[in-house]
């Protein structure tokens, strides 16, 4: 039955298998950004818990907000670090490690991912000058260490 299934997917001159190898890189990238997404909460929740927001703070007023993020202590920005350190890299290493090919691109698709959220975090909520190059170092570097350690492990 199965069979009969995949040879209707991709036809008689299999034109359905880019589309099924496209489909499988989506969910390895999906796959590797949620695991990353989970780790990067889980470790930002325990930095909420360490440096909580005033009571009563406006979300909404970037002023207020850039007051606070300018009172924060160094060891807030570090957990912030930290949370995507381990994001990036354990969801590269779950993309490349899952990939059935080219794994690296798929390590790195979930790296750039991150990336790019991580730069639209630091454009919507001021950072200080050293996190941004600590944000865009850390989540690069992260991603592609993470992704070449999968491929090494495969061997």
């Amino acid at each position: 039955m199965q069979r009969t299934i995949d040879r209707e997917a991709t036809g008689a001159s299999g034109r359905g298998a880019g589309i099924k190898a496209v489909g499988r890189s989506v969910l390895t990238v999906l796959t590797g950004a949620v695991v990353a997404g989970v780790l990067i909460a889980a470790v930002e929740a325990v930095s909420s818990a360490v440096f909580p927001l005033p009571p009563g703070i406006d979300l909404h007023d970037h002023e207020v907000l850039r007051q606070h993020i300018d009172s924060l202590p160094v060891g807030a920005f570090l957990f912030v670090l930290a949370a995507w350190a381990i994001g990036a890299f354990a969801g590269s290493w779950v993309a490349a490690r899952i990939a059935a090919r080219a794994r690296l691109a798929h390590g790195l698709a979930v790296g750039a991912l991150f990336l790019l959220a991580g730069v639209l975090t630091m454009l919507s909520i001021p950072h200080p000058w050293w996190m941004w190059v600590g944000g865009i170092v850390t989540l690069g570097g992260c991603s592609y260490l993470g992704a070449r350690l999968a491929i090494r492990a495969i061997g």
